[in-house]
């Protein structure tokens, strides 16, 4: 999360469950405001999508991770949700990785402002939250032990 507030994003929500959409419920990940633009996010673990061989967002499998990610990438999802009775302007997915040469036309398909891969944040993060991570598993290596004992 940190992330965002490094590239100047405003995190306004976080694991929003009782936002609505046609009428339902529909779930996302973030809110975010930057320059009073309000966005959606949406964060997918591309590795439960066919076993893990859509972790590449590509012109040639747009419409498989459509079928898969749901009502998120519908394309008046943007239209037609709402957040604290306020309408989002614009959808952001954040997605393992993607094709570079392509970005642009991808993120016109997916009706998406931005596209952010995973990689390229742990890529840029590397070597800056080693403490973050440090202590996480240490975390973990307490809760297994506990568990097991």
């Amino acid at each position: 999360m940190f992330w965002f507030k490094n590239i100047g994003y405003n995190i306004v929500d976080r694991d929003v469950r009782k936002e609505v959409y046609e009428n339902g419920r529909a779930a996302v990940d973030f809110i975010l405001e930057k320059n009073g633009v309000l966005y959606v996010v949406e964060a997918k673990c591309w590795s439960a999508y066919l076993e893990g061989r859509l972790k590449k967002i590509t012109l040639e499998n747009i419409e498989k991770i459509k079928k898969k990610v749901g009502v998120f990438l519908n394309n008046d999802f943007v239209d037609k949700y709402s957040f604290d009775n306020r309408r989002v302007d614009t959808k952001i997915l954040i997605w393992w990785d993607f094709d570079e040469a392509n970005i642009e036309e991808i993120k016109r398909r997916l009706k998406l402002s931005d596209l952010i891969s995973i990689k390229k944040i742990l890529g840029e993060l590397k070597g800056k939250a080693d403490h973050i991570v440090m202590k996480y598993m240490r975390w973990a290596e307490e809760l297994f032990k506990t568990l097991m004992t």
